[in-house]
């Protein structure tokens, strides 16, 4: 009897881009001197929200494709994590010629929590749909 692959073409994508995302971001996060020239306010602070916000994402779809559903505590381990690797990022960049700014650690943190929390509504949402009444 044939083998069934579960795993659909989304959960495929998904493994495949969270590793090439966060090495694309550890290697965006460590040029020296690197300058955003956008019409906004603040742009780098608006840059690290966004990509620690896309990475967050990335790294809940990722867990997702390996333990469906992720667990309860799943919010709290990615939180503690990604804010370690939001750290560690941060304090490294002293080392390329860059400065490490607890704001932009805020900013990486804000972007983190942000989808997470979106995150974690969203599977409570789905969960109470699926319960009987």
């Amino acid at each position: 009897m044939p083998t069934v692959n579960r795993n659909s073409a989304w959960d495929q994508w998904y493994r495949r881009a969270l590793p090439a995302y966060w090495i694309f971001l550890f290697c965006a996060t460590h040029f020296p001197r690197l300058e955003l020239d956008i019409p906004i306010r603040a742009p780098d602070k608006v840059a690290h929200w966004t990509a620690f916000g896309l990475l967050t994402f990335l790294f809940w779809r990722f867990a997702e494709t390996l333990h469906r559903p992720v667990s309860r505590r799943f919010v709290w381990k990615a939180g503690l994590a990604l804010l370690a690797y939001a750290a560690v990022d941060e304090y490294l960049q002293q080392f390329v010629g860059r400065s490490t700014d607890l704001t932009d650690w805020v900013c990486n943190g804000a972007g983190i929590i942000t989808v997470l929390a979106w995150l974690e509504w969203r599977r409570r949402v789905t969960a109470g749909k699926g319960r009987a009444p």
